[in-house]
């Protein structure tokens, strides 16, 4: 067997033992500590190959799905221990009963009044100074346009 063919099966045994490591804790940083492969490998190796990274990924989240169960199963037994802290954020998070609101209350009122003449020169002045910034932009690329 080749040295390449050594490096090859030894890389795949890594990237096998890293995704499964992915599954159970998932971060990269941690997976990569209890494999032993630097996380520059780990990014090296999902820029090499597209199938890997989409491994990664996959891994990623199943690892997330599991960690929510982990969190949701503590969450359960502190409830089980009558934590009211762990009551609230279950309550809050599930039931919109319980949910944070925001209430608001006033009046709006609009007032339809004519605008003064300073107020419509000032809205003349603004729509002119914006009208020739636009053009000015239109005629110096249809002027680099004719030059090409």
């Amino acid at each position: 067997m080749s040295r390449k063919d050594t490096i090859k099966i030894r890389q795949n045994k890594l990237k096998e033992a890293f995704l499964g490591q992915l599954k159970r804790t998932p971060t990269i940083e941690t997976a990569c500590q209890k494999v032993a492969v630097s996380r520059a490998s780990v990014y090296r190796w999902i820029k090499i190959s597209k199938s890997f990274e989409k491994k990664v990924d996959e891994a990623l989240t199943e690892g997330r799905a599991f960690m929510v169960d982990v969190a949701e199963n503590q969450l359960f037994s502190l409830i089980g221990e009558k934590k009211f802290e762990a009551i609230r954020l279950l309550l809050t998070t599930h039931n919109p009963r319980y949910s944070n609101k925001l209430e608001l209350s006033g009046s709006v009122n609009a007032k339809d009044e004519p605008l003064t003449a300073e107020q419509n020169s000032l809205i003349r002045e603004a729509l002119k100074l914006s009208s020739i910034k636009f053009y000015e932009k239109i005629k110096s690329i249809k002027n680099n346009e004719k030059e090409k």
